[in-house]
């Protein structure tokens, strides 16, 4: 019977990905039967229980990461001994910075077993402003560990065009046209947040992202005087447990972002279902998902830049909060869904 191995994210309270370790496996599961019903399994490998802790301005602990990564791998090699992966399976990893589809590749060429590799791209050194390409100063060996990871796999998947061109241009694999963009599987969030804001009092412009360079958080810090009507908030302050989260979102008039690095803008979009305005520059994947919505993106290309765009921004997030009606808010959020935002491309893709 064809199986899809699929190599799970860990779970981390405050990223997406404790909602993928139970949403994702479930749309998954539906998407196989919807294309090809009763003749298909999933089978999730996980690396066990982790503590949720993460390296400091990071979205995981690197060390305990690699640890579950470890787990992953030992699991998929008993698969391998004990005959369960056989021709004609898929392997899915949820996550391409890892090093199991390497192993995965070498035990399946060197036992003679015709399985395919798909592997879905969040970012990685490939990007000058994502955390890796910040922590890792000699690139020689990570450009060839994700080249190698590439070429090893049989599908890549990217979010956005924008970080599929920029991990081509970057890295120029031997065959590119393995890369496909497929948006990420994320339809759950429309059921979760859909009717979440109703009858919420709405005062709050809320900064979302973590307090890290890449997102500069200065910049929030310069505009909150300017905007002392409204509540602001910073999620990552404290450690909110998810609902906490979506407790603020619901509150908020706008999620604002000033990213250098950004995979998909996740936080844009469940500001949007909630009816909260999104405010963020003209670059990365914003520009390409939110068409005309953005603000100019050298009024937040530094702190400096910011610093002499005060009057422009505040204005522009005033007018935003203002103009925008929850029924324009309510169509762009169903247009970045349908096509950004929903894993029917990827399934399409996995299951053909």
């Amino acid at each position: 019977m064809p199986m899809l191995w699929f190599i799970d994210l860990e779970a981390h309270e405050q990223r997406y990905t404790v909602e993928w370790k139970k949403y994702f496996e479930i749309q998954l599961g539906d998407a196989m039967f919807d294309h090809s019903p009763s003749s298909r399994v999933v089978e999730v490998i996980d690396g066990g229980e982790t503590s949720g802790a993460s390296t400091p301005g990071a979205f995981v602990d690197f060390a305990e990461s690699s640890w579950y990564k470890a787990h992953q791998i030992r699991r998929m090699s008993q698969a391998f001994q004990k005959g369960l992966v056989q021709n004609g399976h898929r392997i899915l990893f949820a996550d391409a910075w890892h090093p199991g589809v390497i192993q995965c590749r070498y035990m399946a060429d060197l036992l003679d077993i015709d399985v395919t590799i798909d592997v879905m791209w969040h970012a990685g050194s490939y990007d000058d402003w994502d955390l890796l390409g910040q922590k890792i100063k000699d690139k020689s060996w990570s450009y060839g560990f994700e080249r190698a990871v590439f070429d090893a796999a049989d599908v890549n998947y990217f979010a956005t065009q924008y970080h599929r061109d920029l991990f081509i241009e970057k890295l120029a694999p031997a065959d590119a046209e393995s890369a496909e963009v497929v948006g990420w599987p994320m339809e759950y969030l429309t059921r979760k947040l859909g009717a979440r804001a109703h009858g919420v009092k709405k005062d709050t412009i809320l900064f979302p992202h973590r307090l890290s360079p890449e997102k500069q958080p200065e910049i929030m810090q310069l505009l909150e005087p300017h905007l002392s009507d409204y509540r602001i908030v910073y999620a990552q302050k404290e450690k909110l447990t998810k609902e906490e989260y979506h407790n603020e979102l619901a509150r908020s008039v706008a999620v604002f972002s000033a990213n250098q690095q950004e995979t998909l803008g996740i936080a844009m979009y469940e500001g949007l279902l909630c009816g909260a305005v999104p405010i963020m520059p003209n670059r990365l994947s914003y520009k390409e998902i939110y068409v005309g919505r953005c603000y100019p993106s050298e009024w937040t290309e530094s702190l400096e830049a910011a610093e002499a765009n005060v009057e422009n921004l505040v204005g522009f997030i005033r007018n935003a909060i203002a103009n925008e009606s929850p029924d324009s808010l309510e169509e762009m959020a169903r247009w970045a869904g349908i096509d950004h935002f929903d894993g029917r491309a990827l399934y399409a893709c996995v299951f053909r």
